[in-house]
């Protein structure tokens, strides 16, 4: 399912957060709570293969915009509470951000 074609409410906190240079993102990012913000960060999103966890229609903004501007589109498909939704091409957006970070 494509972005354009969700149907989430409005979400007024992300459940996916970008966090700043030398904070203690390795484990946020194992858990695929985050998305990277620095080159070092990245470099350990693309190294160790994340995969995002749940997301909501503020994380889904997110990721479609570094998608979208490498011209990839993501795919989604719903939980089972049809409240969040989950990333299925996670190799495109691995794609995005080696290209993001130039690396």
């Amino acid at each position: 399912m494509k972005a354009s074609q969700l149907t989430l409410k409005p979400a007024n906190i992300s459940n996916c957060k970008t966090l700043k240079a030398k904070s203690q993102f390795k484990e946020l990012m194992k858990l695929g709570r985050c998305l990277p913000s620095t080159p070092s960060q990245a470099k350990f999103f693309v190294s160790n293969e994340i995969r995002l966890d749940i997301l909501n229609s503020r994380d889904v903004l997110m990721v479609e915009t570094i998608l979208n501007k490498h011209g990839y589109e993501g795919d989604y498909k719903f939980t089972k509470s049809t409240k969040w939704v989950r990333l299925q091409n996670n190799d495109d957006l691995i794609k995005a951000v080696q290209l993001e970070f130039n690396f």
